[in-house]
């Protein structure tokens, strides 16, 4: 990739917004760009060293299978965030892969030695990174406080809802999501059953409270949802 759509990437993305002209060409000298299709996975494992993905565009699942083969979706990545074996996270060895839900990602991927060695030359970068960190160290406790004090039913409106923040769109009918989740992906993501989920998500459709179908789902009104 050339060093001028590198460098256009990278001043674009979120985290590196407020980076000097000097600091966004040291990113790109030891960056790599990486475009992957639908279904294409990564597995964090195969890495040689840790790594460093950052979300150009599109969407990705991070997973985890178990020891019976079962799949556990742990986060939905979308444009702007990233992931890989970051310290948060990378306290034993992983087995979590990632894969592309999207028809195309780019991704912007450093190893983690790299990056710290950049970020100890630049500070203002490690201040940005250290906030993205507490960002997702948040998004965790309150999935974990879900999980912890909240119902199926309370953890899938709360799930729907965030959903709705992130990539919902205003229409005259409410807030309309692109639906790319199954049931079973959706029930992954808040600790139950394929079949509870179906059923919860008939019992909201019935009470008005979503229009579902496979590709869209409308959200009415987001504040009742939220209650």
């Amino acid at each position: 990739m050339q060093k001028e759509i590198k460098y256009w990437y990278l001043r674009n993305y979120d985290l590196f917004a407020n980076l000097s002209k000097e600091q966004i060409h040291d990113l790109c000298a030891i960056s790599r760009f990486v475009r992957m299709k639908k279904s294409q996975t990564i597995h964090f494992a195969n890495d040689e060293s840790k790594r460093l993905y950052f979300l150009i565009n599109g969407k990705i699942k991070i997973s985890e299978v178990d020891g019976l083969g079962n799949e556990m979706i742990k986060d939905i990545i979308l444009t702007g965030d990233l992931f890989g074996e970051i310290p948060i996270t990378s306290m034993l060895p992983s087995q979590e892969f990632a894969e592309i839900l999207s028809s195309e990602v780019i991704l912007c991927t450093f190893t983690m030695e790299e990056f710290e060695k950049l970020m100890e030359k630049h500070p203002s970068l490690a201040l940005s990174f250290s906030k993205k960190m507490g960002e997702k160290l948040r998004k965790l406790e309150h999935r974990y406080a879900n999980l912890v004090f909240k119902d199926v039913k309370a953890r899938l409106k709360s799930f729907l809802v965030d959903w709705a923040h992130k990539e919902g769109k205003p229409a005259e009918d409410g807030l309309v999501i692109k639906n790319y989740l199954t049931h079973n992906e959706i029930a992954s993501l808040i600790s139950s059953s394929r079949q509870t989920v179906t059923t919860l998500i008939n019992e909201l459709k019935e009470e008005g409270t979503i229009l579902y179908s496979r590709s869209l789902i409308t959200i009415p009104n987001i504040s009742a949802l939220a209650a």
